[in-house]
């Protein structure tokens, strides 16, 4: 009697939403990145084109969970709508009220960076951080940095990019553990629009008054999310 195994055959089927996903998140990077700026003079810079670079993961997503019935662990708002709204008006309200040499724009900036942001979170965090549920925190977080890292396309090579590689590595572990925490996609992308304005800086940076407000914010929503008294109440 032949007691041995026979490996299962991979079903292509089951990789045809990640194929898709995947596909549509790069597709619209490289045209985003490569392909309109030299057909539309000028535009480059522009808002519309800087958020049409990070468009691609919330279309593919949308696509895949439309087209596959796939069903997320995160949400908009997560376990509550309160403190997510909470994560955005906050900082615009310590910008507008304290800093006015840089208030309006900061807020500008802060809104630009995380609609951006908002936009990869609901493919990574949303889409794939579900699609790769069963999976242990390392594996998935390997995997979805790899995603990340490579569908920037115009990523550096050599030693910058393996600095950019554990950037995106520590990032993916920390947001990571916000969605496992909050379900809340808004306040991931609240944090990595953070990582963004910092990144990009854009002058503001250079005022301390803003900085210290930033960073307020920050500890703020770590406050609202993880204060102890919070874990008492019920989602809202």
């Amino acid at each position: 009697m032949n007691t041995t195994k026979r490996n299962k055959p991979i079903k292509i089927e089951a990789y045809l939403p990640l194929f898709i996903f995947y596909l549509v998140a790069v597709a619209c990077r490289i045209v985003s990145v490569c392909i309109l700026p030299t057909i539309v003079e000028g535009s480059k810079h522009t808002i519309w084109l800087q958020l049409c670079e990070g468009i691609g993961p919330a279309l593919g997503a949308v696509i895949v969970t439309c087209c596959f019935k796939r069903k997320w662990t995160c949400t908009i708002a997560g376990k509550s709508w309160r403190r997510s709204v909470f994560c955005l008006t906050f900082p615009i309200a310590l910008f507008l009220i304290f800093d006015r040499a840089n208030g309006l724009k900061t807020t500008l900036l802060f809104l630009g960076c995380t609609l951006y942001a908002f936009f990869e979170e609901v493919g990574w965090r949303g889409y794939l951080t579900s699609e790769f549920s069963k999976l242990n925190q390392l594996k998935r977080v390997i995997i979805i940095t790899t995603f990340w890292f490579i569908w920037h396309i115009n990523f550096p090579l050599g030693m910058h990019g393996l600095i950019f590689f554990a950037i995106l590595l520590l990032a993916s572990w920390g947001l990571d553990q916000v969605a496992h925490d909050t379900h809340a996609l808004i306040l991931c992308a609240c944090l990595h629009g953070i990582f963004n304005l910092f990144k990009h800086n854009n002058g503001i940076l250079n005022n301390y008054l803003t900085t210290s407000l930033l960073i307020l914010s920050i500890a703020s929503w770590f406050i609202v999310w993880y204060y102890p008294c919070n874990k008492k109440s019920s989602t809202k």
